[in-house]
């Protein structure tokens, strides 16, 4: 069963019972007060009967100038009194000592009716007790007192037809129960038109969410209705936003895997072609010059170099997910003078000096995995720097943590490729990368290492001018007070002796 319906079926059974309920307590509260004021009536005409009584035969007595009438004048008196006032109830008895006097009326007082058993009459009216009974198919208020008639206590029972009384209260309560069902049958219908109208908005969100589990994640529900309603519509909204981003990143990590393979493939097919064409070469031409065996020798061993750096690149790059980092707090400086220490055969070779400045700072990292963060990014940039120029590596601190730069004057990057650049075997220019022994992987490295010690990887490129790549990094408290040293350039040759490699490598 659907909620609308639940609603609406719930909604008639209590818009039901509250009408019936409340008809039936105001005719009951109705029916008893006509009974109250019916039972009134009947105890003023059974005084004034009784008063009666006793005022004729005060009467008779006088009249008579007796002192006291007979009993069989009492008898006779009785007779024509209650004869002349049955008119005022449906039925009339008296009794002396339990034996019947006289009666008028319907034989209400017979013997087999049970009235004159079912009461006790009281000295007094209000003394006296008053019952309810049904003879006949009629409804009778029977009331009972005692009368004082010449010292002799006379019981007087009077009866009143009420059957009207109650045929009102079952007319009243069949046509209440018609209304009942009526008003209860518009009323449901018209809150069965006000649920739909209430959770049409609720069926929408249903909507929406089945065509989201379908993956039509762009529908949003509108935000309307209840408190309630906007809140789960604004829920849905969340929801249906947060999948499609996560959607669309899942997607882009699809098109950048199969980007990273398609590339890999390629990258590794390159240099797999030459190395077997120059082998076959070799293993086919009998007459093979020196010049000749030496070049297609020096061919195979630079491409397999190639091969060796790009697939190593390529374990290092799937590794460092993998690999638990080995946090160490190590001194800017060690670390700095290590990498220049490292690099500077590199850096000789190509012409390219390395100039560091630093803080006496102390970072929290894994030594082996920061060093090939280092060594990757000083070697992208000696790359990207003519001869004779100066690469530098920067410790500074911005805004409470270390930042780690690495600064050339290079060919520097186009907007479009400081966008890529972090992307696995992305490289602008494609054969300058491969003359240089290029691959397009380590900065894509640098951006997992990076992401590993909770850092953030920064490039900032001007076309033709340089780059400056910076490395965002919380940085443990220095042991000293942080004192700037000056670049290797501007110290005096015996600051510079003593500095040794930790300066300068070139």
């Amino acid at each position: 069963m659907k909620l609308w319906q639940k609603v609406s079926l719930t909604a008639l059974v209590f818009v039901m019972l509250a009408i019936q309920l409340t008809q039936f307590l105001v005719l009951e509260r109705s029916f008893e007060n006509s009974i109250q004021r019916e039972r009134q009536t009947a105890v003023s005409a059974h005084e004034a009967l009784s008063a009666s009584l006793s005022n004729h035969a005060a009467y008779e007595r006088l009249k008579a100038g007796k002192l006291l009438l007979s009993t069989d004048e009492i008898a006779e008196l009785l007779s024509s009194t209650v004869t002349a006032d049955i008119s005022t109830a449906s039925a009339i008895a008296v009794l002396l000592n339990g034996s019947l006097v006289t009666s008028a009326g319907a034989g209400l007082f017979e013997d087999g009716t049970g009235l004159i058993e079912a009461l006790a009459p009281g000295d007094a009216i209000d003394e006296g007790r008053s019952v309810i009974r049904d003879i006949d198919g009629a409804t009778y208020l029977v009331i009972a007192s005692t009368v004082q008639l010449e010292t002799m206590p006379y019981a007087l029972y009077t009866a009143y037809d009420i059957s009207d009384v109650y045929a009102t209260r079952e007319q009243d309560l069949a046509a209440a129960r018609t209304t009942g069902l009526v008003c209860g049958a518009a009323i449901s219908a018209a809150m069965l038109v006000m649920v739909l109208i209430f959770l049409h908005p609720l069926k929408v969100s249903v909507q929406t969410i089945e065509a989201v589990a379908n993956g039509n994640y762009n529908l949003r529900v509108p935000e309307h209705g209840s408190a309630e309603l906007r809140t789960l519509a604004r829920s849905i909204n969340n929801m249906s936003a947060s999948i499609d981003e996560r959607e669309q990143k899942l997607r882009e990590i699809a098109d950048s895997r199969k980007r990273f393979a398609d590339s890999m493939a390629h990258e590794m097919k390159t240099p797999l072609t030459s190395i077997l064409g120059f082998a076959d070469i070799l293993r086919i031409k009998s007459a093979v010059s020196d010049n000749q065996r030496r070049d297609y020798a020096t061919t195979i061993v630079e491409e397999a170099k190639r091969l060796r750096g790009l697939s190593a690149k390529l374990l290092q790059l799937a590794s460092t997910d993998s690999v638990q980092l080995d946090r160490t707090e190590i001194p800017v400086g060690q670390l700095f003078a290590d990498i220049a220490h490292t690099m500077a055969p590199i850096l000789e070779r190509r012409g390219v000096r390395l100039e560091t400045l630093h803080r006496n700072a102390v970072l929290r990292v894994d030594r082996e995995l920061f060093l090939s963060l280092l060594y990757n990014l000083i070697d992208n940039a000696a790359k990207a720097s003519p001869e004779g120029s100066t690469v530098w590596l920067v410790q500074s601190v911005l805004d409470g943590h270390t930042v780690l730069s690495v600064i050339d004057q290079g060919i520097g990057m186009k907007p479009d490729t400081v966008r890529r650049a972090t992307e696995a075997f992305y490289m602008e220019d494609k054969a300058r990368s491969r003359k240089a022994g290029g691959a397009g992987l380590g900065l894509a490295l640098c951006d997992d290492i990076c992401r590993r010690h909770g850092a953030r990887l920064e490039i900032r490129s001007t076309y033709q001018k340089g780059t400056t790549i910076l490395v965002h990094m919380d940085v443990a408290p220095p042991d000293a007070p942080e004192k700037a040293e000056p670049k290797t350039a501007e110290l005096a040759p015996a600051q510079r002796a003593r500095r040794g490699r930790r300066g300068k490598a070139s």
